[in-house]
């Protein structure tokens, strides 16, 4: 009798523990040896060859177990090199200098602890991780408040994390291989040397627990780290009519949302069983689940408690997200009567850039500029057109008398060319003649053209004296 409430404390303690499983989430960027790309030139290093690590490594690296044989091994001023625990050992032999060859470590860079690209959620009973998709909110893809944050560093250590000088980091838990877990000992250790080469600009952050423990009561995010979240991501430009802008997305995308309150819900909500249904209607729906991609969770951010379902096209944008939603409507209708509401991006459309906008701006004003002056000419202008009509008859766009004179003996009826013929007696007595009747319709013709009184010369008259005596001849005997 005494036996039976073992197995019923057993079981208290079974579910006490289910209750309080945290999701997880790793920190993926690392920095591995045995990383080809890490080297230059590319390649891991081969035997007897001369390691050099940077003088300014600014990081930590370990070493690979096993025998490491090299001509030598330079080490870095700044940084530091973890060597193995066990089966590790460093032979150095000595080479012919011309036979030596040298691979360099490249120096790795820093990337910043709030950026969604950096983190991947961890499954532990599965010993799996899966990095977002598109359609994962970014203020999801950050360790949330009640989630436990890991740096693994059993193969490789992680890359530099840059915390850039945020007042502080919110989290459920923090682990650091299997040596560091726990906040207070987390803050201990990036305050420490060796925990500077991993965490920069850490000086003044603190490491504190979340606000709130519970996934089902608080958001994942507060405002201020959305704000240092939403400042590392780079907006691109969607490419539809109606882009949209779910809860806790950072940037405008092309997709589909489907949005209910919990209210909604008859009886208990059960977010596990709710997105069972929903991934058996996806996978059983007339469009192909590997040309979308989806996520289903809880929005509480400023106040909210609603269902959301994100549905993005992968790849291209081609609408088949919104298919997939409009499939997934009458399943919505069912369940809930009223109360939910879906958003679709729309058409695909692909926006101007800023140099095709002042392009096309430019081109328009051209063409604008061209149509208004070919209606001004056309019924204002009277002269215009008649001496291009007359330019374009007479050939005078490229001669004129001073700079493209053509020169042709036998040609003298364009009024432009020059003879440079010597005439014979006979020519040049009917030239003379025909200069002579020239100049005389000149005379009378500038006779009768207006005489300016200013350079008129006036009309010498003679003397009666001469006049008198015009035509006596005196002779003398």
């Amino acid at each position: 009798m005494k036996a039976a409430p073992v197995p019923v404390v057993i079981l208290i303690l079974q579910l006490f523990s289910i209750n309080f499983i945290q999701s997880t989430k790793v920190w993926l960027p690392q920095v591995d040896f045995a990383d080809s790309s890490n080297w230059a030139p590319t390649g891991v290093p081969s035997a007897h060859q001369t390691i050099v690590f940077p003088s300014k490594l600014n990081a930590l690296v370990s070493l690979p177990e096993g025998i490491m044989t090299v001509s030598s091994l330079i080490l870095p001023q700044q940084g530091g090199l973890l060597f193995p625990a066990h089966s590790f050992s460093l032979n150095v032999v000595s080479q012919e200098p011309s036979a030596i060859s040298v691979a360099v470590f490249k120096t790795p860079g820093r990337t910043p602890y709030y950026s969604g690209n950096n983190w991947a959620t961890y499954d532990e009973q599965r010993l799996s991780r899966e990095a977002p998709n598109a359609a994962v909110p970014h203020s999801e893809r950050v360790p949330c408040q009640y989630e436990t944050a890991v740096f693994e560093t059993e193969k490789s250590m992680p890359k530099p994390v840059d915390m850039q000088y945020h007042e502080s980091i919110e989290v459920g838990n923090v682990r650091l291989g299997e040596t560091i877990e726990g906040l207070e000992n987390f803050h201990h250790f990036i305050s420490s040397e060796l925990g500077q080469f991993l965490f920069y600009n850490a000086e003044d952050t603190l490491i504190r627990q979340g606000k709130c423990a519970s996934a089902e009561k608080c958001p994942c995010q507060e405002p201020r780290q959305m704000d240092a979240i939403c400042s590392n991501e780079r907006c691109a430009v969607p490419h539809c009519l109606s882009p949209i802008q779910p809860a806790g997305h950072c940037c405008p995308i092309c997709g589909s949302v489907f949005r209910v309150n919990i209210a909604q819900f008859q009886g208990v909500f059960n977010l596990q069983s709710f997105a069972d249904k929903i991934r058996r209607k996806i996978a059983s729906s007339e469009v192909d689940v590997a040309d979308v991609e989806y996520h289903i969770g809880i929005d509480r951010s400023m106040g909210a408690n609603a269902v959301q379902l994100i549905v993005v096209d992968k790849g291209e944008y081609g609408e088949r997200s919104i298919q997939m939603m409009n499939s997934l409507r009458p399943f919505f209708e069912k369940q809930f009567t009223s109360g939910f509401l879906i958003t679709h991006a729309g058409q695909p459309h692909t926006p101007l850039e800023g140099g095709q906008v002042f392009a096309f701006v430019l081109l328009s004003f051209i063409v604008m500029s061209a149509f208004f002056t070919v209606i001004y000419v056309y019924y204002y202008d009277d002269m215009l057109i008649p001496r291009l009509r007359a330019a374009v008859h007479n050939r005078q766009f490229f001669t004129t008398p001073f700079v493209f004179a053509r020169f042709h003996p036998n040609s003298d009826t364009d009024g432009l060319s020059v003879d440079v013929n010597f005439p014979s007696d006979g020519q040049a007595a009917d030239e003379e003649s025909e200069q002579t009747v020239t100049v005389a319709d000149d005379e009378n013709r500038h006779a009768s053209s207006f005489n300016n009184p200013m350079y008129e010369k006036r009309a010498q008259k003679a003397e009666p004296a001469v006049e008198a005596f015009d035509d006596v001849e005196l002779c003398v005997k």
